[in-house]
């Protein structure tokens, strides 16, 4: 039966590439299923602000039709304005049968064809659909869920996107740091947490729920210029930060965000999320009719006992420095301690640039654990 490769136009159509991994992946172990309305919302250009900067094509693959296979094409210009690369993107590639080449072959041409037209002269992924998303494919690391907003993928992708010519890019990792019962920091961080306790010019506090979007626009400001120089960086926009402000409100608890200062200006941030994951691991996706009791009671009553740092940075004018790391410490030590005390005993670190020479060392530091990697491909058009 022959593969059939078409853009998705219709509702039907959408549903159906929303819901194929659901489809690819039930009854994996591993497998978490997203909640289904942030889905819906994530491709909704009136919900998820990201899209009004994008240039988007959604293509279907059908084996006497039934779906098999999706991938989304689309060219970000938000990007292609900070790198000027000629570089078109992709995303959300997934099969529903393992080892299906024709269906990856389909769909990449699909995607690849639709990209030349847009007049790009390269493709790389997966972004599911920035940097600032979830992106990169999972290479190593398939025998552990994934934690909150990080992707999934089976152990046969990479070598489906290597038949097609894509090569890496460059890799990222996921990094899993284990607390213990006991909170107890590593020597070095105690040393520079009594350094930070012990002078004046160095303070820290968590996020301030009063004035929520003020904070959040300040971490967005730290994060922007801490990751400017980085591989891939895309800035947030003050309109992305009010999104992001509203759309974590209701995930973020005051101490789980953390805000150091030297002199006064401000220094470095953590911020951790609750791993949502472990609350709605056996609602595949849906809050009704009993799912949302469930993920209600798990995040307010039961403590999770798992989160992830997504967003953490300091700023670069203090990068490389004896304060730089005293103020970083200050933040990351407060927001690990914090949500110790809440019951959290594994935090994911992620991603992390292998580049990043200066994280992974604190991660190293910190005895963390590199359980996964993810992989950004490419390949000239």
């Amino acid at each position: 039966m022959t593969i059939e490769v078409k853009l998705v136009e219709t509702k039907e159509d959408r549903k159906a590439f929303i819901n194929l991994p659901y489809r690819a992946y039930a009854g994996q172990p591993a497998w978490r299923a997203p909640l289904l309305f942030e889905r819906n919302e994530h491709f909704d250009i009136n919900k998820n602000i990201g899209l009004q900067s994008i240039d988007l094509a959604l293509f279907l693959a059908s084996r006497d039709g039934n779906p098999v296979g999706r991938i989304a094409a689309f060219v970000n210009h938000r990007h292609l304005d900070r790198h000027k690369d000629g570089t078109g993107h992709f995303g959300f590639f997934d099969t529903l049968e393992a080892d299906d080449a024709e269906t990856a072959a389909g769909l990449f041409r699909g995607a690849e064809a639709w990209l030349k037209q847009k007049g790009m002269t390269r493709i790389g992924g997966p972004y599911n659909f920035s940097v600032n998303d979830e992106c990169g494919l999972l290479v190593d690391g398939f025998d552990t869920p994934p934690a909150v907003m990080m992707p999934y993928g089976r152990p046969d992708y990479p070598e489906l996107l290597e038949q097609n010519g894509y090569a890496k890019a460059m890799d990222m990792f996921a990094l899993r740091h284990q607390m213990g019962d006991a909170f107890s920091p590593p020597s070095f961080v105690a040393r520079l947490k009594k350094r930070f306790d012990a002078n004046p010019s160095y303070s820290v506090r968590p996020l301030n729920r009063s004035t929520f979007s003020e904070d959040i626009g300040l971490i967005m400001d730290i994060y922007n210029d801490a990751w400017s120089e980085n591989w891939g960086y895309i800035p947030i926009t003050q309109e992305e930060s009010d999104y992001l402000a509203g759309t974590l409100k209701p995930l973020l608890r005051s101490d789980a965000v953390w805000i150091s200062f030297i002199d006064g200006e401000p220094a470095s941030f953590t911020l951790m999320l609750p791993n949502i994951n472990e609350a709605a691991r056996d609602l595949n996706g849906r809050l009704l009719p009993f799912g949302w009791a469930k993920l209600l009671y798990r995040l307010k009553l039961a403590p999770l006992c798992t989160a992830r740092i997504p967003l953490a940075g300091t700023m670069r004018k203090f990068h490389k420095s004896r304060k730089g790391m005293t103020a970083t410490v200050g933040s990351w030590d407060a927001c690990l301690r914090a949500q110790h005390a809440r019951g959290v005993r594994e935090v994911e670190f992620s991603w992390v640039l292998e580049t990043n020479e200066d994280l992974l060392g604190l991660a190293d530091i910190y005895q963390c654990e590199r359980y996964k990697t993810y992989r950004i491909y490419d390949k000239a058009l």
